[in-house]
């Protein structure tokens, strides 16, 4: 039986599509890195701020970040913010502080307000496009968001990294990282689901950094126990990786990391003495430590790796390697994700 899927990875500034076919090399196969769904959907916001014109979004929760800011540009500039429960939802668990906002949480929007769908995935988008190309979408699409979780009254990065910590008490796999059914609690994941599946798909969920990290082990430069790294955008998750399981790790905003920082932290995380309020009271979401292994190989991924390979500070730890799976580092996460979905 062959296998086909369709993967995709999201991310804060991209999102990163590859088509895996069984009869398809690797190097031969369809895929595309594009805006994510945050920055379309924020564009799409500001377009109708210019035009002068309220707003109307409508469809699943979905990633904030760019979205969320073209929202409260909308609002600054005294036009009207109307939104679906679940759309409204993008900017906050709480749905009184996004009310307080001024975002008006109730449907029909008001004549003439353009209406603008939420979503973390557009597949009649994906479908034309592959489409134009004579590329039919197969049925299994594995999708990898990064999950806040629901957190009303709570930090986020602190419900996010529970869940994160709770997968390594479980054993720590990376593949246990994705499901066919997520926990409740990972808003963002089931609304992917939700989505996928009202037209008809089988999805699998699977969140962004553990798909990367996993991803990156498939480069055959990785020795086991390894340190693992995804310099996303957004964020940038560590981690020492042994025989495919997650024994340490933590979780930190990009932006906020200088080499410095970085190097301070790496090196706790290595020796096994970095501590959950060190990264979480800094404002990243936090570590966890099961183990600690002197690691035998560092592998960096992710768009905003070359800076801090550039620093120099990742050689105290070792030769860097920057992964590339496939001999693409923009699909490591769709080959983590793959590699999940094939061993589920």
């Amino acid at each position: 039986m062959t296998m086909d899927i369709l993967a995709v990875d999201v991310g804060a500034g991209t999102q990163d599509i590859f088509l895996y076919q069984d009869e398809v090399p690797l190097e031969g196969s369809a895929k595309a890195v594009l805006p994510s769904q945050t920055v379309v959907v924020a564009g799409r916001i500001d377009q109708a701020r210019l035009q002068g014109k309220d707003i109307f979004l409508r469809g699943p929760t979905m990633g904030g970040g760019a979205s969320t800011s073209a929202i409260k540009r909308h609002l600054d500039s005294g036009l009207k913010v109307y939104a679906t429960p679940s759309a409204a939802a993008t900017v906050n668990d709480d749905l009184s502080r996004v009310a307080s906002m001024g975002v008006m949480i109730r449907e029909p929007a008001s004549p003439g307000a353009v209406e603008i769908t939420t979503g973390d995935i557009d597949l009649p988008a994906l479908q034309t496009a592959f489409g134009l190309f004579g590329v039919n979408l197969p049925k299994d699409i594995a999708v990898a968001v990064q999950d806040h979780g629901f957190s009303p009254g709570r930090s986020n990065r602190q419900v996010r990294f529970e869940y994160l910590a709770s997968k390594i008490m479980a054993g720590g796999r990376l593949e246990s990282f994705g499901s066919v059914s997520p926990p409740g609690v990972m808003t963002r994941m089931n609304a992917v689901k939700g989505y996928l599946q009202d037209l008809g798909f089988r999805p699998f969920l699977m969140d962004t950094g553990p798909a990367a990290l996993l991803g990156a082990t498939l480069d055959p430069r990785f020795k086991s126990p390894g340190l693992v790294i995804n310099f996303g955008n957004g964020h940038t998750i560590a981690a020492i990786v042994d025989d495919k399981r997650m024994i340490a790790l933590f979780e930190h905003h990009t932006s906020d990391l200088t080499p410095a920082k970085l190097s301070f932290f790496l090196d706790k995380l290595c020796k096994g003495t970095l501590t959950n309020s060190e990264i979480f009271d800094d404002g990243g979401h936090g570590a966890y430590i099961e183990e600690a292994e002197k690691v035998r190989s560092v592998l960096v991924t992710g768009p905003r790796r070359e800076s801090f390979i550039a620093s120099g500070v990742l050689k105290d730890f070792g030769q860097v390697v920057a992964a590339a799976p496939g001999g693409d580092m923009m699909i490591t996460g769709c080959l983590g994700l793959i590699e999940a979905w094939g061993r589920a």
